[in-house]
């Protein structure tokens, strides 16, 4: 008994309180934009004292991780901005996959984008635009469910049971009427994105928004990330999806032999 104690007490001394605090800020920041956040909203979303989220935002500030408008409003600094340039810059990922994205935008005049895995989750790294004007939310740094996006099932149709049970525990949670919800039918979708190389979004993160996704692996034949192309629905039929699924994973394919692949 006392030793389970003493293991419960080093994992919760292994984290700092002040650090988990200071980032769940960040990221209400980060869902508000440019146009930022009230100190009083972000004390009431996070449930900390006014006080306290005013030393947290105080110190944040002179770290530059956040700055504040001429409304009093916060949002992300440009030390941040700075960071995640370093980070993307070095990224050999987004840096190879740059031509490919704008050779397949080309291609198929829709949006292109390249993602990875982070927890249960895709993070968007880079895009290509579409030249037609397209209504859906992609950013460089947005984060989206694994379970009902092409580059998260294409990325967990090439990865661990273990992470494909983690996705299902962490729930399968309707973003649509389209949103796959099931665990039996997420099984069923992977196992097609396996067979066929690409993953099929049906308005299934976003009403109106479809996508194919095909998964990139490294030079020990581990996936590592996706890229994908996405389109309006009324363009992107069932045929289009189809035409376009060997063309997402062909590129796919190139670009993880830029990375060292031989499969």
């Amino acid at each position: 008994m006392k030793s389970r104690m003493r293991q419960r007490s080093a994992k919760r001394n292994s984290t700092s309180a002040s650090v988990v605090k200071a980032f769940a800020i960040l990221d209400v920041m980060a869902s508000k934009g440019q146009d930022g956040i009230s100190l009083v909203e972000i004390a009431k979303q996070l449930r900390m004292s006014k006080s306290t989220t005013h030393r947290y935002l105080t110190t944040l500030e002179k770290l530059g991780a956040t700055e504040r408008n001429q409304k009093d409003r916060f949002r992300l600094g440009t030390k941040l901005i700075e960071l995640a340039g370093i980070t993307l810059s070095e990224n050999d990922l987004r840096k190879q996959g740059d031509a490919f994205l704008n050779e397949l935008a080309a291609k198929t005049q829709e949006a292109v984008h390249l993602a990875v895995a982070s927890g249960i989750e895709v993070v968007y790294i880079a895009k290509a635009d579409s030249k037609f004007p397209i209504q859906m939310y992609s950013r460089i740094g947005a984060r989206m469910p694994m379970y009902c996006t092409a580059l998260g099932k294409a990325i967990l149709a090439h990865s661990s049971v273990a992470l494909v049970n983690e996705v299902i525990r962490g729930g399968l949670l309707p973003r649509t009427p389209g949103t796959i919800t099931s665990p039996d039918a997420l099984t069923a979708e992977l196992e097609r994105a396996r067979g066929q190389r690409f993953a099929i979004d049906n308005q299934e993160n976003e009403v109106g928004v479809c996508c194919v996704g095909a998964a990139i692996f490294d030079y020990n034949a581990k996936v590592i990330g996706a890229i994908s192309v996405s389109g309006p629905a009324e363009r992107m039929t069932k045929e289009r999806r189809l035409e376009l699924g060997p063309m997402v994973a062909d590129a796919a394919l190139r670009l993880s032999r830029r990375l060292g692949y031989s499969g």
